[in-house]
């Protein structure tokens, strides 16, 4: 059986929440004890993946904060590793879109007025930083939602502070609910799902690429190598470099792709590869919402 990796600890984040939907859409593996190999960060998931040649999910932008960071720079740094698409042993199948919310959570015996501080991931702080400063508590950053539930339930030392996540890390360490959405308005996180190469893309009416690429460094050659989807009337939705050195960066860039627009992609794809040093390219794959 295939390993499976997602944002950690198993059964406790929204990592492994969306895995769980993605799988039974896509006809991925479902997790069990023995085949999940959870990452501590978001900057480990792309390593681990590759290096089981498994499964896996992956936070790419939430609404309340925009893009997270660590994805994306570890898909830009696949571009050094292989010369080509078809050289990268996974791929991304499709993705969805996830209104999450953002359970406060405490020990049985901690009532609300009592709580001292308020510890969690940094992206769902930042989804709820409105409510959060109504309480005028403190804030503690961990590396997940998942690891601020365990620690409020199993460290003494946060035996007082209340956690934020989804409504099964409160299950997974037997922690008592507040308030079921402490978000401050939805929020919303889309979750890619990698697969190895022999698994099938879904194409839908609402997909996305993820290019990362090299340029060559002289002037112009960023604008150069984003006009053909501007000509093709494709949307860039993101754009997000990484200095490797010496005063060059590479570049991600997401695209939103209609079913209608699988053509224009397809042509605006062909120019775009002749301005760039080398690039891999992931999708067109499908966005469903939930």
């Amino acid at each position: 059986m295939k390993n499976i990796t997602f944002l950690g600890p198993v059964g406790a984040t929204f990592s492994h929440d969306a895995y769980n939907i993605l799988s039974e859409i896509y006809d991925a593996p479902k997790t069990d004890e023995t085949n999940c190999v959870p990452a501590n960060s978001n900057s480990e998931i792309l390593g681990l993946i590759r290096g089981h040649e498994g499964y896996g999910t992956i936070a790419m932008e939430t609404l309340a904060e925009g893009r997270v960071a660590e994805p994306l720079e570890s898909f830009i740094e696949l571009v050094s590793m292989y010369k080509r698409t078809e050289d990268c042993p996974f791929r991304i199948v499709g993705a969805i879109k996830m209104n999450l919310h953002f359970c406060l959570m405490t020990r049985g015996g901690v009532s609300e007025s009592s709580i001292e501080k308020i510890v969690a991931h940094p992206k769902s702080l930042g989804a709820c930083k409105g409510n959060i400063a109504k309480t005028t508590l403190p804030t503690i950053s961990v590396s997940s939602n998942g690891e601020a539930a365990r620690l409020v339930s199993e460290d003494e030392g946060y035996s007082m502070f209340a956690a934020l996540g989804p409504k099964s890390a409160s299950e997974k360490y037997g922690l008592k609910i507040i308030d079921e959405s402490f978000e401050d308005k939805e929020a919303f996180t889309t979750f890619f799902l990698i697969a190895p190469k022999s698994h099938a893309v879904s194409v839908g009416k609402n997909n996305r690429v993820l290019i990362v690429y090299e340029l060559a460094h002289e002037p112009g050659a960023l604008v150069q190598s984003l006009l053909p989807f501007a000509e093709e009337g494709l949307n860039l939705i993101q754009i997000h470099s990484v200095h490797v050195g010496n005063r060059i960066y590479n570049f991600a860039i997401e695209i939103e792709v209609a079913e209608e627009q699988l053509d224009a992609f397809e042509r605006a794809v062909g120019r775009f590869e002749s301005n760039v040093t080398s690039h891999l390219c992931f999708g067109p794959f499908e966005v469903l919402s939930r």
